[in-house]
This record gives C-alpha cells, structure tokens and sequence, in this order.
C-alpha cells in the first residue's frame, strides 16, 4: 500500500470578521488509483474550486457540461453576493440611500437569515454588517502623520463605524433587502463560501453522484465515501506562520456526508510600533480581538454552519465557544492553542481528529 497525499489548499481572506488563511490536505489512501478519481476544477469566489468524482460503474460522464454548469452557478453566486463585483447585489445594496431597498434572490435570502441565526446564537460575535469597521481598521487612523505608515483607528473612528453596526439592524420584507440606516452595509464572505459549497454540492448530486467531494478555497463537503470506499481524510495543518499548506500536519479528521472548515489568527496583522494587531475584528466591541485562539476546525453538516461557526470560534472565548459547541448537537469543534510558542488542543466532546504527534 502507498500513501498518495494531494493538498487542496487555498488562500482565503475574510473581508468581514477578519483576514485568515483556511488550510486543508485531502489524504487519498491506496494502491496509487489515485488517477481513477474524475477531477474539475476552476476558478471561484476569489480563489478555485475542486469537485473530484468517484466514477460511477460503466459511466462516460461529459465533464465539460458539468464544468459548464458549476461555472454558471459560481457566476450567479459571485453576481448577488460578491463584494468585489461592482454590480453585484450586495454592492448595489451598500451604495443604497437610507431607506432604499433592492430585491434579492431566495438564495441570497437564505444566507442573510443563517447569519442572523448565528449572530444570535453567538450573542453577536458574527456579523454581516461589520464591514465598515473592517473598513475602518484597513485603513487606519485617518489623520495620522505619515499616510504610508499603518497606525490604529482612533476610538472615535470606530465609535463612528460601529454605530453602522448591528445584526438586528438589518430589515427584510420578503425578498426586498432594506436598508436600514445610512452608512449600513453588509459583507457575506464569512459564510458565502460555504454556502457556495453547499450550492456546488446539491448541482454534483443532481447529476446522479452519490460518492465525491466539494472544496472551494479551502473549505469543504463531502458525500458518501472515497474511491477506496472509505471515509474521506482532511487534514488539519499547525498554525504555523511562514509554513505552506500541507507541510506540517497536525491532525486527520474523517469524513462521510459531512462539512469542514478551518479559520486561523495566526498569518495575518497589522503592526504599529512593534504591537500586533488581529485582522480579527469583534464585532461587538469594533476593536481587533485579543486572543491566543491560533485555529479552529469545524465539523457540521452543511459547510455554510462549518465557515460560519470557524468565524465564530475564533472571535468568542474559547470557554463561551465550547459552550456553543456543546449546546449543538450538529456541530463539533477543534481549537489549537498557542500557550507562548507552544500549542494545546481543545474538543468538544463528539469531535474525533486523529492527531499525528
């Protein structure tokens, strides 16, 4: 027997909650069969996807129509919810005057109401209207000396954008998006990856697939079993900075019909003489959060729950978040811990990760 590892990985930078790197290997364990999975991949959402097929018994699938309908759909995703689309709903609906409303798609509607969801359960530590004080934080200070040199927005800079802030601000009526106040606007890409996922996922099954996997950028979802016939292997990587995807692993989740995701504060700050500051917004108090929290790994059953509660974990305390965790039974969790250069691991109780050392 061999081993045949194939890191999927992908750089993922939230523009929401924070900035963070999602690192994933998909381990395929066999005789070298390998090359009998059927691979499509592309571009999406800022970063590629990855749907890799276990062939079906006397089939000759046309993988040119599949790539062609998983395009279309990334497209229409990228069209209502993508803040880097100028035209897209979600840029539409941030230049929007108070009171002003635009008309979204059911899909789009469903993402809004499972941010809510979380936002709730998470007594706020997720958001989707904290874009301005990420805004804030990006561009710093704004009556600092040097405009080269990045310093720390003052109080009243996030005091202002964090009055634009706020979940239960956020109105809809049926499909219409209103806008609640000025200076509102919202930023789904702490979720809408996972959603993306999840979308890509049901297009896969309606084609007749019952055993394959979905990755966009890092995050993934998997049906059935492996061309092995078993589960699927994630690996989890060490929060290490200035080490590449897959190159230190520290963990093995197994898979069948289940979601992962992993979010990480440990690759990406801001610094002001000699200080650190998280990518990392709290959207509760608009200041970077302060936490030896290097990763969390989230196992659920739809990958848009498993990016969302990834953002989550890494925002809330690692003794509220275990709380949430338990009070779920869908969802289970995996933090590593940076206890002064060294690492601990935390679990909730139904979490099973085969660590390496």
């Amino acid at each position: 027997m061999t081993v045949l590892v194939k890191f999927l990985s992908k750089l993922f930078i939230n523009n929401t909650l924070k900035a963070l790197y999602l690192f994933f290997a998909i381990l395929f364990i066999g005789c070298g069969a390998n090359n009998a999975y059927i691979d499509i991949t592309g571009p999406a959402m800022g970063t590629s996807y990855t749907i890799r097929l276990v062939p079906k018994r006397g089939s000759n699938p046309n993988t040119d129509l599949i790539k062609s309908k998983i395009d279309s759909t990334l497209e229409s995703i990228n069209d209502q919810m993508s803040t880097y689309v100028i035209n897209s709903d979600i840029s539409l609906f941030n230049k929007l005057g108070e009171n002003a409303a635009i008309v979204i798609s059911s899909d789009f509607k469903k993402v809004i109401m499972r941010s809510i969801y979380w936002s709730e359960k998470s007594n706020g530590a997720f958001d989707i209207t904290s874009l301005p004080l990420t805004n804030v934080w990006r561009e710093g200070k704004k009556d600092r000396e040097y405009k080269e040199k990045w310093e720390p927005p003052s109080d009243l800079d996030i005091a202002i954008a964090k009055d634009n802030v706020g979940f239960n601000k956020i109105k809809l009526s049926h499909n219409s998006l209103i806008k609640a106040k000025k200076g509102q606007q919202i930023d789904v890409n702490a979720i809408a990856k996972g959603w993306g996922v999840d979308h890509l996922f049901s297009l896969v099954n309606s084609f007749g697939y019952n055993n394959y996997m979905v990755e966009i950028g890092g995050e993934v979802r998997v049906s059935g079993r492996n061309i092995q016939k078993k589960p699927w292997k994630i690996g989890v990587d060490y929060p290490l900075p200035n080490t590449n995807p897959g190159e230190k692993i520290m963990g093995i989740v197994s898979l069948i019909d289940k979601s992962l995701a992993t979010s990480g504060n440990y690759r990406n700050f801001f610094e002001h003489d000699s200080k650190k500051y998280s990518h990392i917004i709290d959207p509760r108090t608009g200041y970077a959060i302060e936490s030896n929290i290097a990763s969390v790994t989230v196992i659920a059953k739809s990958c848009m729950d498993a990016d969302a509660v990834a953002t989550v974990l890494n925002v809330m305390s690692l003794e509220s978040g275990k709380q949430m965790v338990e009070n779920n039974d869908d969802i289970e969790a995996f933090w590593v811990v940076n206890e002064g250069g060294s690492f601990t691991t935390v679990k909730s109780s139904g979490m099973d990760i085969s660590l390496l050392n």
